[in-house]
């Protein structure tokens, strides 16, 4: 799901989608970038065919524009501010009309002890779960059962510093944070240390009280995170993600569940061969079980990626479904970034 995933070591260190952009306008205190992505990609699944329609293939290309800006006040104080918004063809073939969907609006004040941003943005916990979703496609499925957990939230106030000893702190806390299946007011923190051997590990936490299905069920969701990441020149990556705690979902509150995600690339030269594995399972709650192992290869040009990815999906036909499908798929792209 990142761009060039080492592209050699930046995206290591910058786990944002467009490390490409390009900066548009810069004064001696302020500076504006701009960047994006366009990527077409075909979908080859049995997942795919409808009652009304027996192809295994569908459409799933987008585009992904983001702009940034950082005033700077002082060599201690700027401020910061990002949107970043996705566009997709609406799945109603009567209209030409598109979606759209905000994945990041915030701003903050970043200092040199630490950057505080509120708005739509990455939990804490982000931190952690990025080291396995690093693949082009299939990857970063396991964590987004709750809001607190899930890549991006709305309402997040998020405090986070990096030390010069290696250490990173987050903590962040989510306020009537609205999602498809829930409304969540949660907290989440993430401690990790990198080893200048390239090993980084980490521990974090996450809980909240979500309202979910006809708006009247509220229970604690809570979650227990560790993982690891392995780095080098070489263009190896290699990380592991374990999550645990209880989940309440659909009217049952308060299952117990695990999940592991698992990712292992290798750059060379301008290709990328990467290998993941991701599993969810829940008591009392099939519907939410994942459990697939993928691979794919790359190829970059410059700015742009050529891409194939195949996923082998282990979940029974009477399982799964919420999270992810119980077929096998195929993803095939190009995507330009910019």
């Amino acid at each position: 799901m990142k761009m060039k995933f080492i592209a050699i070591a930046v995206a290591a260190t910058l786990p944002a989608t467009f490390v490409s952009a390009a900066t548009v306008y810069q004064g001696d205190d302020s500076e504006l970038n701009i960047g994006g992505r366009a990527e077409v990609r075909g979908n080859f699944s049995d997942n795919n065919k409808t009652a009304d329609n027996n192809s295994t293939y569908a459409d799933n290309s987008r585009v992904r524009l983001s702009v940034d800006g950082t005033q700077t006040l002082s060599n201690e104080v700027a401020f910061f501010g990002k949107y970043e918004f996705e566009l997709t063809e609406a799945e109603d073939g009567s209209s030409d009309d598109i979606a759209i969907n905000t994945r990041y609006l915030y701003a903050g004040v970043e200092t040199n002890r630490g950057n505080i941003y509120y708005g739509h943005q990455n939990n804490a916990v982000t931190y952690l779960t990025d080291f396995t979703d690093m693949a082009e496609t299939y990857s970063g499925y396991v964590n987004e059962y709750t809001v607190s957990t899930a890549d991006r939230a709305k309402n997040v106030l998020r405090y986070e510093i990096t030390t010069e000893e290696g250490f990173t702190f987050q903590i962040d806390g989510n306020f009537n944070s609205d999602s498809e299946s829930a409304q969540s007011t949660g907290y989440g923190a993430v401690i990790a240390y990198q080893i200048p051997v390239g090993l980084e590990i980490g521990i974090g936490y996450a809980a909240s009280d979500e309202t979910y299905g006809n708006g009247n069920d509220t229970d604690t969701s809570d979650a227990f995170i560790a993982a690891a990441k392995y780095t080098n020149d070489n263009g190896i990556w290699a990380a592991v993600m374990y999550q645990g705690g209880s989940i309440s979902y659909d009217g049952t509150k308060g299952a117990s569940y695990n999940a592991a995600e698992a990712f292992l690339g290798y750059a060379f030269g301008d290709n990328a061969v990467n290998f993941g594995y991701s599993y969810f399972s829940a008591d009392d709650l099939d519907q939410l079980d994942i459990d697939f192992a993928t691979v794919e290869y790359a190829r970059y040009f410059g700015s742009v990626a050529f891409f194939g990815s195949y996923k082998l999906n282990f979940v029974d036909e009477n399982k799964g479904g919420e999270g992810d499908n119980v077929e096998d798929e195929v993803m095939l792209g190009m995507r330009y970034g910019f």
